[in-house]
């Protein structure tokens, strides 16, 4: 039998409503540089509109899964209803779902997105 924590966390991670920000791509470019270089560790190399397209690309979808989408109150609200497994298994519900709703919204970050996708079905490296 499913524990009742475990079914209401698998059943909230379907069911949130994941919506992703629009903006027009440079927009976009800029907000998310912006935020990896406020975030960059000293001695990293910032990120500029002249560094390579991929990495851009990976910065976007990262920004818009973080800050443009609601993805970390979901994520978040699900780690609160079981242990760390539950969580991370319901987090990445989530997290697929937000990668899905931003290749929807922004075609020109579709491959990043569904690396990013398949990289969670990928066993961790750690």
């Amino acid at each position: 039998m499913t524990p009742p924590d475990h079914t209401k966390a698998m059943t909230a991670a379907t069911r949130v409503d994941v919506q992703v920000v629009q903006l027009a791509p440079p927009v976009l470019v800029r907000r998310a540089i912006a935020h990896y270089n406020a975030r960059l560790a000293p001695g990293k190399r910032p990120a500029e509109t002249t560094s390579s397209e991929a990495f851009l690309k990976r910065l976007c979808v990262n920004w818009l899964r973080h800050i443009g989408s609601n993805y970390d109150a979901h994520r978040n609200g699900v780690r609160s209803s079981g242990g760390q497994q539950l969580s991370d298994i319901a987090g990445t519900v989530i997290k697929k779902r937000v990668l899905v709703e931003i290749a929807r919204a922004y075609p020109w970050l579709v491959e990043e997105a569904r690396r990013q996708y398949l990289d969670l079905d990928r066993p961790s490296r750690r």
